[in-house]
């Protein structure tokens, strides 16, 4: 329930890391955020770069068929690659992450709303300043990349779902 400055929500009693309520319009802006971000560029950043990290199996192979080293100086090239896993569970990992890191087909991105849900000119507006915003970083980053041999842009708004989709 919000009044014109103050919201009290009874929200998660059985998580204790959850406050018990959120009572002002603020307390509501930064949890509504953080639920935000993290269904949304959090979402982004960790998984549309997974088959980038994991494409190569020794960066982090799913299964190991030797026991790892007890002591430093004891492996060689054969045994790191006797160790890796065969090429039938390599498979499946490359397969699931390049499956995992894909965008959809009709992929909607962060400021996408093409239902137009919102008919308010107010909310109209602020749509338009937050794409506007949206834009601008989009622009920083890609002039942050320009020159590098790879790029980073996980984060960039245009490469942001709505949510999380997969």
């Amino acid at each position: 329930m919000c009044s014109e400055d103050k919201c009290i929500l009874t929200l998660f009693p059985e998580f204790p890391e959850f406050p018990e309520s959120l009572e002002t319009r603020e307390e509501l802006v930064k949890y509504l955020t953080v639920v935000i971000f993290n269904a949304s560029a959090q979402h982004a950043a960790v998984n549309f770069g997974q088959f980038d990290w994991y494409g190569w199996i020794p960066n982090s192979p799913t299964t190991m068929r030797k026991p790892p080293p007890d002591q430093k100086g004891q492996v060689d090239m054969d045994y790191i690659i006797m160790s890796l896993p065969d090429r039938g569970r390599s498979g499946q990992a490359l397969r699931t992450a390049w499956a995992l890191s894909r965008f959809q087909r009709n992929e909607l991105y962060l400021g996408t709303y093409p239902e137009m849900c919102f008919t308010e000119q107010p909310v109209k507006e602020a749509i338009k300043t937050f794409r506007k915003k949206l834009d601008e970083v989009t622009n920083i980053i890609k002039s942050r990349n320009e020159g590098l041999t790879f790029d980073y842009s996980y984060l960039s708004p245009d490469k942001i779902p709505n949510s999380v989709a997969i």
